[in-house]
């Protein structure tokens, strides 16, 4: 892909929302014929199905049809990178693809899209078995199903009745007996880092260390979209440049309103 620069700009990603549905659709009607053995475990452990790969392909396809000019990486297939290129899309065929080979309803097709520089600028997260359609489109606030989000008040407290999304693996990562709050886990980091956006009962999201650009990017920008934050544990901005190759994000991942994420770090570091 290198010196195919191109001075095109993408006002929108509405273009794909059609693309990214039909995909949802393809995986709910795959879902009703899983079987256990289309579970094959990579290298690292996580689940992988062909559902994923055919979904990926599709998006794959649609997204260079429609959007040369910019790069595309996505879960299951290597594929190259060119820091030259104006946009980089990432795509997450399946987000929970253990939950989908399990016949849960918590997975989400996601596709995200970065400017030159690697800030999320758009994304859209759709759980189809959910009848979830995050979208955040090119300096646009999100929505939910069409309809603007309003998020809730962050200056509510975190209490016992509070809830927490949070990574499968947390217990491996930090002390959850210090949060004094329930705490959810639905199998989709995309989907765990939007709740906090539009259930009044979810305080924020902790997302997995072990997570790639896929796993965060479409949320990323829906967070963004409405002021909302994601970022490290230990403080700063997620460094989208040393993930385009594959490797993890590295730190735990925090989501939510600035004054909640403070307040998480500070539960969790012991403050």
């Amino acid at each position: 892909m290198t010196g195919r620069t191109s001075n095109r700009v993408i006002n929108s990603i509405d273009n794909i929302l059609d693309d990214v549905k039909a995909a949802g659709q393809a995986g709910v009607d795959a879902q009703k014929e899983m079987r256990d053995t289309d579970r094959v475990y990579k290298e690292d452990g996580s689940v992988v199905t062909e559902t994923d790969k055919r979904i990926e392909d599709y998006l794959f396809a649609r997204i260079a049809t429609l959007h040369p000019e910019a790069n595309i990486l996505a879960e299951e297939t290597a594929r190259s990178f060119d820091p030259e290129q104006p946009y980089t899309f990432a795509i997450d065929p399946i987000d929970g693809t253990d939950a989908f080979s399990q016949g849960m309803i918590s997975w989400c097709v996601s596709v995200g899209l970065f400017d030159r520089a690697l800030t999320p600028i758009a994304g859209i997260v759709y759980a189809p078995r959910m009848d979830l359609l995050f979208f955040a489109d090119v300096g646009q606030p999100a929505t939910l199903n069409s309809t603007p989000i309003a998020p809730p008040d962050p200056g509510s407290p975190l209490t016992p009745a509070s809830n927490l999304m949070v990574t499968s693996h947390a217990h491996l990562q930090f002390d959850i007996r210090k949060l004094p709050c329930k705490i959810r886990s639905i199998g989709s980091a995309a989907l765990h880092l939007c709740y906090p956006l539009v259930f009044p009962a979810v305080y924020g999201a902790i997302e997995n260390a072990k997570g790639h650009i896929w796993d965060i990017a479409g949320a990323h920008g829906i967070n963004r979209s409405l002021g909302f934050e994601v970022e490290l544990l230990s403080g700063g901005a997620i460094d989208y440049a040393r993930m385009v190759d594959g490797s993890p994000v590295g730190d735990v991942v925090l989501a939510g309103h600035r004054q909640r994420i403070d307040t998480l770090r500070a539960i969790i570091a012991g403050g």
